[in-house]
């Protein structure tokens, strides 16, 4: 899906079940990178859904791995959502 992200295809009708993904594999953090990013690219575009994933990074910001809390917490910010802010 990154792949895609990446040449320019849209892959924004695929994030239900990215954010649905991350409960997957709570210790990957190679997948929750690639999430993270996936989220922030297509949060602009998808705002409802968007609100969707607050409570998964805010779990995430928690967490006992720093790299995790790292990136859950750069995501956070990163969101380009109105209503967040």
């Amino acid at each position: 899906v990154i792949n895609l992200l990446t040449v320019g295809m849209d892959m924004s009708s695929l994030f239900p079940s990215m954010t649905s993904c991350a409960n997957l594999s709570p210790d990957d953090v190679v997948l929750k990178k690639q999430l993270y990013l996936y989220l922030t690219h297509y949060a602009a575009s998808t705002p409802d859904l968007a609100l969707l994933t607050i409570n998964q990074l805010h779990k995430d910001c928690v967490d006992q791995d720093p790299t995790i809390r790292g990136l859950a917490l750069r995501a956070l910010c990163s969101l380009r959502v109105p209503n967040f802010l």
